[in-house]
């Protein structure tokens, strides 16, 4: 099983994907749903860079420079 962070590099909407070679347990959830720039949408304004914590990042507008710490990612509940 691995875990994936989409990021659409124009607006910051981010999603978490998780991916199951068996099937049983894939899922995308929503991270983000807030357009995080009201101005220009330009593929590239947004990037995601690792920090040392595996469960933390940093989420830069590259024209503004406005700096978002992006904390844990959504771990799915197995229902039995």
């Amino acid at each position: 099983m691995w875990t994936f962070l989409e990021l659409d590099t124009a607006t910051g909407l981010m999603w978490q994907i998780q991916y199951d070679v068996e099937g049983d347990k894939r899922f995308k959830s929503v991270l983000n749903d807030i357009v995080l720039n009201d101005s220009e949408q330009v593929n590239g304004r947004w990037k995601l860079y690792p920090t040392q914590n595996m469960y933390q990042f940093l989420l830069v507008d590259v024209m503004v420079g406005t700096v978002i710490q992006i904390n844990g990612v959504q771990k799915r509940t197995n229902v039995l």
